[in-house]
């Protein structure tokens, strides 16, 4: 089953949906920043054994650019992260998730900016889409809620996380060649790792460390899930599927994530689906689809997938 790329599609998919809803279920409990942190320390951990011998080949190119991995780890690895599981503290899973759906647009945006791609009327009116689907959900279909400026923390902190998400992106797209796949995934992680740090440190300092003695079974279950599904998984099945099915179908599952985090949040945290998350997900959804239908042509397989 496992050979079968859609399957592995599927899944990994599945396990970004839950890294929306468990992240949310366990937001009140573990500090966001950490939670991060711990699950990319695993990943680290359980990822490196794959890639030993492709780093140590490599030591010396990776030495010579570990700005870049600085840059990666920061932004696509830890900042985006970190921000999604502070926000969804304070908005929905399924809020968050249908954001996050807009990430494709703001890459594409940010293409045109700083790597001059140029944008087709088609893409345009993609990117007019979505936007109008990201404002209807963050105005949760009332239009008054935009003209008084009375936005969720949430969902503006989940916006900041898919700029990040696309800052990364950029950095990815110009400078992924340095080294192959496995071995700018992990140097990513290290120097998000290494670089987030002090925020770490500084959060537990305003916090204190009362909140450890409070984990339940669940809760370590948690991270472990979060280290090990969303982080590893996810990684090496989208991957192994894009290669065989290409960038654009494999985009177009990406769509799943919404799904799958929607389903999980209602089932399981009484989050509640209402008409302006149809509408504006429906919204966003067709808008990516015509926005990336040209670029996904011209993408190359040589991607670390660490979003969600």
């Amino acid at each position: 089953m496992l050979n079968n790329p859609y399957v592995l599609l599927v899944l990994a998919t599945l396990f970004w949906g839950g890294n929306f809803a468990l992240g949310k279920a366990v937001s009140g409990s573990i500090p966001p920043l950490t939670l991060s942190y711990v699950r990319w320390t695993e990943a680290l951990i359980f990822f490196l054994p794959f890639a030993w011998s492709e780093i140590k080949a490599l030591k010396q190119n990776l030495a010579g650019n570990w700005k870049v991995f600085v840059i990666l780890g920061v932004t696509g690895v830890m900042g985006f992260n970190m921000c999604v599981y502070l926000s969804v503290q304070y908005t929905t899973a399924i809020n968050a998730s249908l954001i996050n759906s807009f990430a494709p647009v703001v890459v594409i945006l940010f293409s045109m900016v700083f790597l001059k791609e140029r944008l087709s009327l088609k893409q345009v009116i993609g990117i007019f889409i979505s936007l109008v689907g990201v404002i209807w959900i963050i105005a949760r279909g009332n239009w008054q809620k935009l003209l008084g400026l009375t936005f969720n923390k949430g969902d503006l902190i989940m916006l900041i996380a898919i700029l990040l998400w696309g800052i990364y992106n950029i950095v990815l797209k110009k400078k992924g060649k340095i080294a192959p796949q496995k071995t700018i995934f992990v140097g990513s992680i290290i120097g998000g790792l290494i670089f987030t740090l002090p925020l770490v440190i500084y959060e537990n300092y305003i916090l204190g460390f009362n909140w450890i003695s409070k984990l339940s079974i669940g809760h370590y279950l948690s991270l472990l899930y979060f280290g090990i599904f969303p982080t590893i998984f996810s990684f090496l099945f989208f991957n192994k599927a894009m290669l065989e099915v290409g960038p654009s179908k494999a985009s177009i599952f990406a769509n799943l994530i919404v799904v799958f985090a929607s389903i999980l949040g209602i089932l399981f945290l009484n989050e509640k689906l209402i008409s302006a998350h149809i509408l504006g997900g429906a919204l966003i959804i067709l808008g990516v689809i015509l926005t990336t239908q040209k670029t996904e042509k011209k993408e190359t397989v040589n991607k670390s997938n660490t979003s969600y």
